[in-house]
């Protein structure tokens, strides 16, 4: 179950990922991060967040 501090609006979202709203809301429009509508409000859960940064890790490179 999902409380309500794990929802962030997309302006808190983009503080989460240090990102600007405009960018959080191209990966909303793209399909790229899950996102919940409530009424016509958009709501992402932190955990669908911190799985989009795990995606966009790189691996370090062993020398």
């Amino acid at each position: 179950m999902t409380t309500s501090g794990d929802l962030l609006s997309v302006e808190q979202a983009a503080d989460y990922l240090n990102i600007t709203d405009h960018f959080v809301r191209r990966l909303i429009r793209g399909r790229r991060i899950p996102f919940l509508k409530v009424g016509r409000l958009v709501r992402l859960r932190r955990t669908d967040l911190e799985d989009y940064l795990a995606a966009c890790a790189v691996p370090a490179v062993r020398r």
